[in-house]
Order: structure tokens, then C-alpha cells, then sequence
């Protein structure tokens, strides 16, 4: 490492003021300089010198001078950084990645010397070599004219949002001429947000969609806020009323609370992080500006952090099933993930109304409560001291959250969630979650691209993720380490090999996948092909019923021409293997089989969590007990290599060579003593009702809950005899309390038509019902005709008065 060169104070000419906006309070565009300003580093309000907030201003100088003390003095002909040279590698992802690397390397620098409170503050020699590294780059390699190598999202989006920030920190510092090259360069490669950019810098015809719109909207607008362009600006505010509209197909937010991206990947805990993000400083940059975004606007980005955000924070972790190919980076866990969602929720919160502002905060205040994964403080990072993914400004925001007394932690509310338009499902119980991921011919089973996700393949195929006491279960190394081909809730044949295609659509070809919700309950199917995954010919239908505390799996219909396929019942990582006791049948069984199992227990007392898991009809188990082995590297070319290693239990049902019609059945008890689960085993709580290839159904009788998937048209049965007929395909939940009967149904293979329901007993009246519901008869039996066009998989309702009910 080289020692900082005084050399720097000469190697470039400061201008006394900038042609850009500066931070002058009163005009338009000094007034959204100094709000940015602010946002990056924390502004007049942060206390510097608070416990938490000084270590992580320290930390970022100290990174700042590093990079300082690496870099060379600028000189055409040779890199700034000889680790972050590699602007014309054979391999355009890597070069392209290059500039966005240097970009954010002099935007650190920019923004240490732009943060009180720490000896970088206006450190005149690494002010002067942020400003000579920033002419070199766009002398050398982002220039306007340019044509881009490699990835577009460098050129179009990393590099220049680095480039904007380091000139709004370095302010006045900067010389206009080099001002005017670096706009006039973010001007050529993003010339307009709707679009995307072709190499001769005209817009088109890509339509930018989602995270990747909402982040050209910010650059739109800091863009127009330095070149004082009011046009572009607004251009920019527009840009984020197109990408906040729900969308019926291809990328964005979905009516259901989805978010897709690349077309066909469940985002929400990824790009639609970014686009939260992007909605946050938005929104923050934007309010009492003279380009506000409407009212409208802003209310829809609360609506979409409601619907789409917040119910899947569980204990302050964002699910991995909602993080596509992001899964294989090593510094994004789930919770990390999380509390970056909850810093923009935070934010968003800044702006909201009084009522709605108490309900964010209160939710907020319920995660980071909750979230133990830290350490001591929320705020920590993990496994060590300080601070970890969050701004200075974020990091005052939770810190006034926490310390409000007058905010009440509000908890987590049960119930059972669907979302079709990204095949995800999620249920939260007492104590625990599991959060479901499917793949159709609309949703991709995996994602590959830019080397990350080499082993992705059976991660939407019926993975049943469950969430209970051990917040550290999916962190730590879990993607690593795990077998990918056994992964919890699949039915595997162990298929998927080679470096995959990337972007390529990995789809299940079966159209039967989704479900319906009522409250606490929901029935969920997914009929799957691997054809379109891995290649193999196994196929089969698989049926998941979330019952309140309770989670049944019901299979059937499984053919393969491959040996040992299997359904996998737990695949858990173990916070200590001495201590951890499996039992089969109250024997304990680490490793080995057992024929015509009944029930199983898995107890791992250092991670504070216990599993119960019943077999109804007998499984032929086979338990595995060992240490797993791997690095990132083996899921991602950019990660370490690294071996990491953890002991490993996992549970299986045995379906033997070349099953012809396989089935299975289970049920999961989250949190379940070995006691219990064995007392539930003697007395079933629940029914299984039916489970072939015309119908899985379930029953839970002291709750009044009946559940069904019919996968053509049929008839369910319940206590042995007819009792739902459907004329086609349909996902039904049923309750009965209170005199009345609630109905929930949809259409998962999205056929459409009209859909004629039967139920096999009387109801007295229609209280109310959902749009295209409509009923044909009340007694003896009560009749239903359902519209499905346009219903895109959402969950329908009705609800009833019964016979002799007040």
C-alpha cells in the first residue's frame, strides 16, 4: 500500500464554484442538492458522536483512506487501482463491472470528505484525488461517445448513480469543465429513464420496467438537480409513476402484492428491495420540492410497501425464496436483507400521514424487537463490532425508532398469504413461518446470470422453508453447505447438472400451480414436470394445505425412471450435532431407515428449535446426519473459495426405483414437543380426506376447516362420503363457525371459463361474496357459478348464513 503522495495537492486545478447546482438553501435546485447531501451522509441532525453512529463514520473514512493510499496517481496509459483494472477483459461483464468498481471506489472517497465528524472531513489530499480520480475515469473510460462492453446495468446504472453522488459530495471541490464531461457522460449512456440504452446512445427499444426504472428515475433527477435541467428532472418524477402501477404481466408490482423481475423471478427480496430503496430516497429527495410526486404516487408506494413488503419481513429476515439468483452472495443474509427493507420502510414512513406513519413504525419497531441475529443491538453487524448495510442516515432513523418509547413493537399477525403472480405462499403461525416456493409455465423455477446460481435448480420446485426460533437457520452459510438436490418440501431425483444457461427460463411446464386463502388457512398445489428444469422426466402433483399451526404435504401421481427419488420432510442445519436428537417413532435415528414410520421428532436445543412431524398413512423414512461441505464459490463464480462446514439432519421419504405412482403424506408441527407430536400421532388432530391424481383434501375438524385440491373435475369426499363436486379444476378452503360458512376458491391453472361448485349440504343465506360469484341454489345443496376470466389465480370468496344460525 502505498502512503498517501502529496503529489495529489498539485494534480488538479480546483475552480473556486461549480456551473452544477450547490448546496444554496432558498432555490430549487440548491434546496434538493443540500436534501441529498444530507441523505448521504446523515445530515445536520445525525449525532456524530453517538456510540453506533461514530464507529460507522470512522469506518468509512478509514475505507476511504485505504483506497486513497492504494490508488495510483492518475496517468492514461495505467489503472488507479492495479485490483480494479481490468477495463478490457475478454469477458465484458468483468470489464464493464471494472468502471463501477472505480466509480464507487471515488464516491466513497467523495463521500468521506464530505461527512463531518471524522479527519477525512475535507482532508484536502483526498478531496484532490477523488476530483483527479473522477477526470481519469471519464477521460479513460465513461465518456460520452463511448460504446459500452459488457454489462448494460454498469454503463447505465452502477457506474453513473457513483459518479452523480461523488460530484454532489465533493460540491464546489469539482471543476466545472470536468462537472460538465461527467453530466454530459450520464447524459450519453442515460439519456431518458423509460428506456433502455442502445450502444450508440439512442433510447430503445427496451422498455426499462421495475427496480431497474425506479433507479434511472433517481438518476434522472440528481442528474437534472446538477445540471439545474428542470425537463430532466421531471422526466425523472414521471418515470416513477409508470413504475408503480400494477402491472398483469412481465416486470413490477402486481394487484397480489408481487414482484417480478427479468420477466419471470419472484423479486421481492432483491430488485424490489432496490426498488423500495429507490422509493424511499425518492419520495425523501422529492417532498416539498418544486417537482412533488403526487399524492397519488406517494400513496401507492405505501400501499406497495404494505402489500408487497411488510408481510413477508418474518422476524426481521426477507426470505431467500424471494431473492432469486441472489441466494449465492455470501454478504446478503436474509436478515441483512431484512433490515435494509426495514431502513426504506423507515424512510417511507417519513413521508406517510399520522395514522399510517404510527402503523410503519409500530411494525418496525415488532422486527427489530424481534430480530436477534444482530447480537446485542439490532443495529450491530453481524458476528463483530459496528455497523453493517446501512447509511448514516438510515442508521439515525431505526435509532429514534428504537428509543421511542411512545412507539409500541406491534407483532407479526397469523395467517396465511398467496401470492400467484410470483408462485410464492407464505404462512405465519405461533412462533413460526414457512414460506412456500413454486415454478409454472409464468414462473421460472431458478435464475442464472452473471456466474451466480450455478445450483439453483430445484430452489422453486416445492421448497418449504421453515422459520421458528433459530433466526440463524438460512445465514451462516446454509446455500452453501446444504445439498441442493434435497432441498426441504421437493420431491427429488437428485437431477440438475453442468453450468446452467443464463437468463434461460427454467419453467415447470404444468399449468395446476397456486392456491387459495382464507385467513389462517389455505390450500396450495403445484402439478410439476422437471422437463423444463433439469431434464428429467419425474413428474407428480403436490398439495400443501396451511392449517393454522399445522402444515400437511400431500403427493401423488410421482413417475420417474430414476432411482431413489424422494421426498424430502426436513433438510436442517444443526446449531450443535452432540445435542441434537432425532427420533422415529421415539427412537432416536440420526442416521438410518425405518419402514412404516408414524412419526418423527427433530430437536436442536442450541438453535432453540424443535420440529414434530407426523406420517399419517406409515413412510419408509430415511434419515441422514452429517457435516455438509462447501464454499460460495460452488454457487457463485465471484465468491470465495472457501470451505465452510456445519453439521446437517435431514428426514426423507423413500419412494424408491422408478416410482410409477408414488405418494406420500406428512405433516409439520412447528415447535412441537416430542411429547405432543408422539400424543397427536395416537389422536390425529387432522384428516386426510383424499390424496390421488383427481384430488388431495384434508380436514380439521375441530376448527371447522375443510380444504381440497381438485386437479381436474371431480369429486372431493369428506368422512367418506361426496362432498365438493367441481366441473373443473379448483383450490377450495372451507370454514365453518359462528353460524356461518366461509368459502375461499381459485383458479390455479388459470383456465378461466365458468366454474360450476357443488357442496353437499344447505346453507340459508348469502351474506356476501366476491365479484363473478354468483349462486345457483341455497338448499338441499348449495350450488355455485364462478367467473375466472381475469382472475389471474387470485384467491375468491363468499361467505354464508347457515340453517338455524341467529
Amino acid at each position: 500500500m502505498r502512503k498517501r503522495p502529496q503529489r495529489w495537492m498539485t494534480a488538479v486545478a480546483l475552480a473556486a464554484s461549480l456551473v452544477t447546482a450547490s448546496a444554496t438553501a432558498g432555490e430549487p435546485y440548491g434546496d434538493l442538492l443540500a436534501r441529498w447531501q444530507a441523505r448521504l451522509n446523515g445530515g445536520p441532525a445525525l449525532v456524530r458522536d453517538d456510540a453506533l453512529v461514530a464507529p460507522l463514520l470512522q469506518a468509512q473514512a478509514r475505507q476511504a483512506q485505504a483506497w486513497l493510499a492504494s490508488m495510483r496517481v492518475p496517468q492514461a496509459a495505467l489503472p488507479l487501482w492495479d485490483d480494479a483494472a481490468r477495463f478490457a477483459h475478454p469477458q465484458g461483464l468483468l470489464a464493464s463491472a471494472c468502471v463501477t468498481t472505480n466509480a464507487a471506489r471515488l464516491a466513497q472517497m467523495a463521500l468521506a470528505w464530505g461527512t463531518p465528524g471524522t479527519p477525512s472531513y475535507h482532508d484536502a489530499a483526498l478531496g484532490a484525488a477523488a476530483v483527479a480520480g473522477l477526470d481519469w475515469l471519464v477521460r479513460q473510460h465513461y465518456s460520452a461517445g463511448r460504446a459500452p462492453l459488457g454489462n448494460w446495468w454498469d454503463w447505465q446504472i452502477g457506474a453513473p448513480l457513483h459518479l452523480l453522488n461523488a460530484l454532489v459530495m465533493l460540491d464546489r471541490r469539482v471543476p466545472p469543465e470536468l462537472a460538465q464531461r461527467t453530466l454530459a457522460a450520464v447524459a450519453w449512456f442515460v439519456p431518458d429513464p423509460n428506456w433502455r440504452t442502445l450502444p450508440d446512445g439512442r433510447p430503445g427499444p427496451v422498455q426499462e420496467t421495475g427496480a431497474n426504472r425506479l433507479d434511472k428515475a433517481l438518476l434522472a433527477i440528481l442528474h437534472g438537480m446538477l445540471a439545474r435541467d428542470g425537463a430532466r428532472i421531471g422526466a425523472g418524477r414521471d418515470a416513477i409513476g409508470a413504475a408503480l402501477r400494477a402491472v398483469d404481466h412481465g416486470d413490477g408490482f402486481y394487484r397480489d402484492g408481487s414482484f417480478v423481475q427479468h420477466g419471470d423471478i419472484a423479486y421481492t427480496g432483491s430488485y424490489g428491495a432496490v426498488a423500495l430503496a429507490d422509493l424511499a430516497r425518492l419520495l425523501y429527495l422529492l417532498d416539498g420540492s418544486a417537482w412533488p410526486l403526487s399524492d397519488a404516487g406517494a400513496g401507492q408506494a405505501l400501499r406497495w410497501a404494505r402489500s408487497a413488503f411488510a408481510p413477508w419481513l418474518i422476524d426481521g429476515a426477507m426470505p431467500d425464496a424471494l431473492r432469486g439468483r441472489k441466494l449465492s452472495a455470501s454478504e446478503l443474509s436474509d436478515h441483512l436483507v431484512g433490515r435494509g427493507v426495514i431502513a426504506s420502510l423507515a424512510s417511507l414512513a417519513q413521508q406517510a400521514g399520522p395514522a399510517d406513519a404510527a402503523a410503519l413504525r409500530a411494525a418496525l419497531k415488532g422486527w427489530m424487537v424481534r430480530d436477534h441475529s444482530f447480537g446485542p443491538s439490532y443495529l450491530g453487524a453481524p458476528g463483530g463490532p459496528g455497523v453493517a448495510g446501512l447509511a448514516p442516515y438510515e442508521l439515525g432513523l431505526l435509532q429514534a425508532i428504537g428509543a421511542d418509547s411512545g412507539i409500541p413493537p406491534a407483532p407479526e399477525a397469523p395467517g396465511a398469504l398467496v401470492y400467484p403472480a410470483m408462485d410464492r405462499a407464505l404462512l405465519r403461525g405461533a412462533g413460526f413461518a414457512a414460506v412456500l416456493s413454486m415454478s409454472s409455465p409464468r414462473i421460472s423455477a431458478f435464475e442464472f446470470g452473471n456466474g451466480e446460481n450455478l445450483q439453483g435448480w430445484w430452489s422453486g420446485m416445492g421448497v418449504l422453508a421453515l422459520y421458528d426460533a433459530d433466526q440463524s437457520q438460512y445465514g451462516h452459510g446454509y446455500w452453501a453447505m446444504v445439498d441442493q438436490r434435497r432441498l426441504p418440501g421437493t420431491t427429488t431425483d437428485h437431477s440438475g447438472s453442468g453450468r446452467p444457461q443464463e437468463w434461460h427460463p427454467y419453467r415447470n411446464d404444468q399449468a395446476w400451480v397456486g392456491g387459495a386463502a382464507l385467513g389462517r388457512d389455505a390450500a396450495l398445489g403445484m402439478a410439476f414436470s422437471l422437463r423444463g428444469v433439469t431434464g428429467s422426466d419425474l413428474e407428480g402433483k403436490k398439495s400443501w394445505f396451511l392449517l393454522g399451526q399445522r402444515i400437511v404435504a400431500l403427493g401423488a401421481g410421482i413417475r420417474a425412471s430414476a432411482a431413489g427419488v424422494e421426498t424430502i420432510v426436513a433438510n436442517r442445519r444443526l446449531g450443535d450435532a452432540a445435542g441434537a436428537v432425532l427420533l422415529v417413532d421415539g427412537v432416536a435415528l440420526p442416521t438410518g431407515g425405518a419402514d412404516g414410520a408414524r412419526w418423527a421428532h427433530l430437536a436442536d436445543p442450541a438453535a432453540g428449535s424443535a420440529l414434530g412431524m407426523l406420517f399419517p398413512q406409515g413412510a419408509a423414512l430415511r434419515s441422514e446426519r452429517g457435516e455438509r461441505r462447501g464454499s460460495w464459490r460452488d454457487l457463485n463464480e465471484q465468491q470465495s473459495a472457501a470451505v465452510l462446514a456445519a453439521p446437517f439432519q435431514s428426514l426423507a421419504i423413500a419412494h424408491g426405483a422408478a416410482p410409477r405412482a408414488a405418494r406420500y403424506a406428512y405433516v409439520l408441527l412447528p415447535g412441537a414437543s416430542a411429547q405432543q407430536t408422539a400424543a397427536e400421532a395416537a389422536a390425529p388432530a387432522l384428516r386426510i380426506e383424499a390424496n390421488d391424481e383427481v384430488v388431495a383434501a384434508v380436514a380439521d375438524p375441530a376448527r371447522g376447516v375443510y380444504a381440497a385440491n381438485l386437479w381436474r373435475a371431480g369429486s372431493a369426499p369428506r368422512a367418506g362420503r361426496p362432498y365438493l363436486q367441481a366441473s373443473g379444476s379448483v383450490a377450495v378452503v372451507l370454514r365453518q363457525a359462528g353460524g356461518q360458512l366461509e368459502l375461499a376458491l381459485a383458479d390455479p391453472a388459470r383456465a378461466g371459463g365458468v366454474l360450476e361448485l357443488q357442496l353437499a349440504q344447505p346453507v340459508a343465506a348469502l351474506l356476501e361474496a366476491s365479484p363473478g360469484v354468483s349462486v345457483l341454489a341455497l338448499a338441499p345443496t348449495l350450488r355455485l357459478r364462478i367467473a375466472l376470466d381475469g382472475t389471474a389465480g387470485a384467491t375468491l370468496g363468499a361467505r354464508f348464513r347457515l340453517p338455524d344460525a341467529p
